[in-house]
């Protein structure tokens, strides 16, 4: 590792700054101790919705979030709330995952049968982008957006995983 001269940089300037670094941090952790999942109002919502929801309580549902640690928030916090039928896909998912998760979710639209799924039908998706192009997950009725991507293409990209009905038999099947 190359030795830096001390004598180049003003190391008391530079040490004062990295003590205010670490008290704005330690005053951010101190904020962050009192944000709970009971004074989460936009959490409460969707548990509210999920539940009371004529559709949502029922039919299939894909929510997607940006970041995968707003996933795993949300997975642990709508199971705790007693939510069923729900799993979770972001981007430590393999494909090999990802395919059981599809077989689950959407077997209509997949054209997998009951025998090809491993475990019970998926009925709310918590997914991340990884899941938002490319794939049939239409067997959803509903989409929700838990936070806006800022790029309204992947948006629609996530809309257009719900909204691309295409063969009529397979909707009177659904």
């Amino acid at each position: 590792m190359e030795r830096l001269d001390p004598e180049k940089f003003d190391v008391t300037h530079l040490l004062d700054d990295c003590y205010d670094d670490l008290n704005q941090l330690a005053e951010f952790l101190t904020l962050l101790a009192n944000v709970k999942p009971e004074k989460d109002d936009k959490l409460k919502n969707l548990v509210k919705l999920l539940k009371t929801d004529k559709v949502l309580k029922s039919q299939k549902v894909i929510l997607f979030t940006e970041f995968a640690d707003t996933a795993r928030y949300l997975e642990f916090e709508l199971k705790r709330n007693g939510i069923e039928g729900l799993h979770r896909v972001d981007g430590g998912s393999t494909q090999k995952q990802r395919s059981a998760i599809i077989k689950r979710f959407a077997p209509y639209y997949n054209g997998f049968s009951k025998a090809e799924m491993e475990g019970p039908e998926i009925r709310v998706l918590i997914s991340t982008d990884v899941m938002a192009e490319g794939l049939n997950l239409q067997d959803a009725t509903r989409l929700i957006n838990y936070d806006l991507h800022w790029n309204p293409v992947r948006l629609m990209q996530r809309i257009g995983r719900v909204d691309r009905r295409m063969n009529s038999e397979v909707e009177k099947q659904i």
